[in-house]
Order: structure tokens, then sequence, then C-alpha cells
């Protein structure tokens, strides 16, 4: 028999029910014992806040006070408590509403004891297993404070930070007990990038790291892992000479315990690059690009896999876009000629298909033809730099070459549509804002160099523009729209000729008629009795 019981509160504005509940419970097999049975809420609430009881059993209908009323009050200030709503059948839609508060159960009057029961026991068991889960975690945090783990991970960090100048001698209070220093990195590629999620990639990446972390430590001396954006989780290894061979079964493990948990979620594919062994603690950082880059090269050799930096073609440094096909790229997106772009996108990494080449530098490429973007759209705001941000974020999510490449001229052309349709919406601005003021105004003197300045242009320029966009000079579409107006006067009023052409902008009604006979290819009278 436990030493500790956990309490019961129970409340219904009907005494005789909560005594009733409580006579129904079977106590001592779950542990159990009566705090109170309480007909009055808001004695219950006080209760609540002062003994907190583990499990509130409680009538929905009660005065002053409801069932949700008091679970919601009481959970402002307990989110542990456990609470099970009872209601009566004409109650049963009203207590659907306890879902929303997250209650543990309901139960209907009048109560059945082997339902009540059933459902204490699922509640005792809920609290066990989240007490269990808090004493484990607690445990864990306590070991982990404790450890030189985090000693270790901080001096990874470091390490990844480091310029190529940098040393790796800031290493105060970490102790290598191996003989061989190697570096890995495990890096996860979304399937899809739609159903990217941030908090599944969370989840995901710590339970990566403890496959790795369950995966070695029988067989390296020291483990250190460091999680990265892009989802690249680095791990540094430090083992005797002496077990090299288990590390290397080890990491083929770890590859397929990895690839059969993601299995569940359909999300993720992984890729391991396996740096070389090191023996000098001050190339320990060498061989932890050297894993990056062997990752990087997953873009030839696919995913799913391991890929051994010292099977790669040796590293070069050279220019990774030459000049002629940076300007040929920057003029495309210049123009917005998203045809020219996709063109340039093949060709540039057309150059990344020989044996001898490090795929690795594709996702440099994309980060200059970011900039590229970025100069020649002269798109320096804030919209663009998250753009930019996303588009170098997901491209480093793409695992083959094809996607790589189908991704940039996807994203890339939509984003240039996107700024074609902006600079021509502004630039049709001053013409829509033109043709506003005309149709409010026509009756007025209307002169090209008025409209000019209402809409901020130079009168040459404005006139050019006009007559690019509409396909009329500014006159004639003025004249246009007096007609139009004219026609529909002449057929919807009683009104004379004179007054008709008075308000269309004509003074004189003779001149009114020739220009009317002239565009609408009948005198005004005649187009009155024609379509009156």
């Amino acid at each position: 028999m436990q030493e500790y019981k956990r309490q019961v509160l129970i409340v219904d504005d009907e005494f005789r029910i909560g005594m009733l509940i409580k006579k129904l419970v079977h106590w001592e097999e779950f542990g159990l014992e009566c705090l109170s049975v309480t007909d009055d809420p808001q004695h219950a609430l006080e209760l609540i806040r002062e003994r907190k009881p583990d499990i509130v059993i409680t009538d929905i209908r009660m005065p002053r006070i409801t069932g949700l009323d008091l679970v919601r009050m009481a959970r402002e200030g307990n989110e542990e408590i456990k609470f099970i709503i009872v209601s009566g059948y004409k109650d049963f839609e009203y207590a659907h509403k306890a879902l929303q508060y997250e209650v543990d159960g309901y139960l209907l009057k009048p109560i059945n004891e082997d339902e009540l029961n059933e459902l204490l026991r699922k509640v005792t068991g809920k609290i066990d297993r989240e007490t269990e889960q808090i004493t484990r975690t607690r445990e864990m945090e306590q070991t982990i404070s404790e450890s030189r783990q985090i000693i270790n991970r901080n001096f990874l960090k470091r390490i990844l930070e480091q310029e190529d100048t940098g040393t790796a001698d800031d290493a105060e209070g970490v102790s290598l007990t191996g003989d061989v220093y190697q570096g890995l990195d495990v890096k996860l590629d979304y399937t899809d990038f739609e159903h990217a999620d941030q908090k599944q990639d969370e989840i995901t990446v710590k339970r990566v790291t403890q496959i790795i972390e369950n995966g070695l430590k029988d067989a390296a001396s020291e483990t250190m892992i460091c999680e990265k954006e892009d989802l690249h989780i680095y791990v540094l290894l430090s083992y005797a000479e002496a077990s090299a061979k288990k590390v290397r079964m080890c990491v083929n493990r770890i590859l397929s315990d990895i690839q059969e948990y993601l299995l569940k979620f359909e999300q993720y594919e992984v890729t391991v690059g396996v740096g070389t062994e090191r023996r000098s603690f001050a190339d320990i950082r060498f061989s932890i690009r050297e894993a990056n880059r062997a990752v990087g090269n997953r873009l030839r050799q696919g995913t799913g896999r391991l890929i051994f930096a010292n099977t790669l073609p040796a590293e070069r440094k050279e220019q990774l876009l030459t000049d002629g096909l940076s300007e040929e790229f920057g003029s495309a997106v210049e123009t917005f000629d998203i045809e020219r772009t996709e063109h340039c996108i093949n060709r540039i990494f057309a150059g990344f298909s020989g044996d001898d080449c490090d795929c690795s530098q594709c996702y440099d490429v994309v980060d200059e033809l970011l900039d590229i973007l970025l100069t020649r759209t002269s798109a320096q705001t804030e919209e663009m730099e998250t753009t930019r941000a996303r588009i170098s974020h997901l491209s480093q999510h793409c695992g083959s070459m094809t996607r790589l490449r189908q991704f940039l001229k996807t994203e890339i052309g939509g984003y240039l549509e996107s700024i074609r349709e902006a600079v021509e919406s502004e630039s049709i601005r001053p013409i829509r804002q033109a043709k506003e003021y005309i149709s409010e105004h026509y009756a007025e003197k209307i002169v090209l160099e008025d409209i000019a300045e209402i809409v901020g242009l130079n009168p040459v320029y404005f006139s050019v523009l006009f007559k690019n966009k509409t396909d009329m000079n500014f006159s004639a579409y003025l004249v246009h729209v007096r007609m139009e107006k004219a026609k529909e006067m002449l057929v919807e009023t009683n009104e004379t000729i004179a007054a008709i052409a008075d308000r269309v902008g004509y003074k004189d009604s003779r001149y009114f008629s020739q220009i009317f006979t002239k565009m609408v290819g009948v005198k005004p009278a005649l187009y009155r009795r024609l379509h009156s």
C-alpha cells in the first residue's frame, strides 16, 4: 500500500449526489482519499487553490459558478489538476464544451459505479505516467547539468563557428581520451517543403540525437553532438585506434536506425557525411568540415547513404561563377526574362556534372545567384531579404542536383513574375489615376499638362506612357469618354442636344454635333431616335 494517497475533491450543488459519488469510489484500490465533498463551488475553488487536489469531480450545472467555470478558474493556477465532469442527459451537448478545457473525462447521470471507477483508473494511470515522466526528465536534466557534455557541446559549437584561420586550442574543460578524432555531419532533408514543420523538426532532431548517442556510446570514448541550422547535426568522435572498425560498424548501424525512425513520418531523408580520421587534436575541425563537404556531395551521390570524405575529389578553390554567366544571369533577372533565367541556371549547374567536381559548392553558388537577384532587381526590401533567406534555407534541403535546379527555377521564376507584376502595376497607376480623374471631371476643361501634374509625371513622359498603356493618345481618350457619356444622356434623358453638349464639356453645340457624328457615325438627334 502506497504511503501517499492522491486527494479527490467532489463538487455538486446537490450534496446527496456528491455523497453518493463518494460512496461509489473504490478509494483503496486506486490509492485515493477524499479531500472533501462540497455543494458550494466557491468553497471548492478555495480548496483547489489552497490544498491543490489531484482530481476534481464536479457537476457541470451549478449556480453562480458552473463546472466549466470551475475548471477554467482552477486551471489558471494549476495545470496539473485532473477534472472529471458530471452531467445529465439534457446537458450532453453542453458537456461537450468541456473538451475545450481539456478535461480528463465526463460521466452521465445517473452515476454508474463501474463507469466511475473505470474512469478513475484511467485518470490515476495518466497521473502515474506523467509523474514518472516528470521524474525521469528531472533526473536527466540534473545529470546533464552536472555533466561535462555541456562543455563538450559548447566546444564543438565554437569549432563550427571558427573561421579558416581559427584553431581548436580553446578547449578549456574539454577532455578527449581517444587516439583518433573524426567528424560526422548527419543531414536531414525535407521530402516535401510544403509540410515542413518547426515543431516536428525539433522533435525529430532530438530523437535522432538520441539515436546517435546510443549508437556510439559503446564504441567511442567521447561523443560531442551539436545541432545547427538547416537540420545539420554535427558529431565529433574520439576513440581508441583499436576501436576504429567498431566505430565504422556503429556509424553504419546509426544510419539504418535513423532511417527506420524517419519512416514513421515520411517527411525526411537522411545522409551522413564522414570526415577523415585525424590523430592531432588541432586538426579536428578539418574532419568536421570534410564531413560537411561530404554531405554536400549527396547532390550527385544521392541521399540515404554514408558519404566518406576520402572518396571525394580533391577540394579546389576556384571561381564558382564565371563573369560571363554572372552577367548573363544578372541581365536576365533585370529584364524579368524567366526563360533566359532558367536557361542560365541549367548552364550553371551543368558545370557540376563531371566526376571531378565538388558538388558541395553548389550551395555557395545558390547564395551568389541570390546576391545577383537582390542587386539586379533593386529589391532592397525586408520582404526580399525574407524571400532570399527562405530560398537559401530550402535549397539546403535539396538532396539532388535535379531537385536543386528545379527548385531554383521555380522560386526565382515565381519571384521575378511577382516583381514584374508589381512594376507593371506601379507603371499603370498614373494611368488609372488619370482615367479616374477624367471619369469624374469630363465636363470640365481638361488639358494634358494638368493631368500630368496631378499624377506627378513630366507631361511628355505621361503622354508617351498613356499612349503605350491605352493604345490611345490623351486627347482621343478624353473625346471617347465624352462621347460615351453623351450617348448615355441621349438615350436616358430628354435634355436638348445643346444641354447635353454643355454637360459633356462642349459649349458650342454645333462643334459637339460635328465631333459626335465623326466618332459615332450618325448625328446626335438620329442616334436618339434610333436608340430611344
